[in-house]
């Protein structure tokens, strides 16, 4: 086992408080964050990056992640999902774009975790794709009005293409591809990622 890092411990931190409120982040973004917090500190006290991250203790980094939750209220965090009103129309062929988007961004993150937290990963993911799919049930059969439409709730439609634009960065940044995915392919992973992210993003805010 490689030595464990004093990034690693603060990006456990940060995930296991983001993941009391149900949200999800990649470590690689988590670590970005955190070094980008170290070296803000170390610019305004004029001191070293080592000496920057004393004052940066676990809890100073659970604070970063209930400030972050504030940022993410879109996603409504903590949330039962399926449970919040479902105001946003989206065409049913569009649903099975956001759904393979989903499973091609799983696979890109499971390529980027350690291990021991695959299993979150793919719960979080799982959990994305099973509310899809229940939603999408209920409107094919008739019990949310028009069959051609699926009424989603904004929030699920929020986290859902920040899990996709999060793996889209992933992939074009040089991290893992999953395996099976060439090298070659990357650029055009990563931009179809990101275009499907954006029309989540523009649906959810053009409703």
């Amino acid at each position: 086992m490689p030595r464990r890092t004093w990034l690693d411990q603060k990006v456990d931190a940060l995930l296991e408080e983001l993941a009391a409120s149900g949200m999800d982040l990649d470590r690689q973004r988590a670590g970005e964050l955190i070094t980008d917090r170290v070296h803000a500190v170390a610019a305004l006290m004029r001191v070293t990056a080592p000496t920057a991250r004393r004052y940066l203790d676990d809890e100073t980094v659970r604070d970063m992640a209930r400030r972050m939750l504030f940022e993410f209220a879109a996603e409504q965090p903590g949330a039962d999902l399926l449970e919040v009103p479902r105001t946003v129309p989206v065409p049913l062929v569009f649903v099975g774009v956001i759904v393979a988007a989903l499973a091609e961004a799983m696979q890109v993150r499971a390529a980027n975790e350690p291990s021991d937290r695959l299993g979150g990963v793919v719960a979080a993911y799982g959990q994305m794709l099973s509310g899809l799919g229940q939603i999408t049930a209920e409107a094919a059969s008739g019990q949310a009005g028009d069959s051609a439409k699926a009424m989603f709730p904004p929030a699920l439609l929020r986290r859902a293409a920040r899990y996709i634009g999060n793996a889209a960065g992933l992939a074009a940044s040089g991290g893992n591809l999953p395996d099976g995915v060439p090298e070659a392919a990357r650029g055009e992973l990563a931009a179809a990622l990101r275009r499907d992210a954006d029309g989540l993003i523009t649906i959810t805010t053009t409703a």
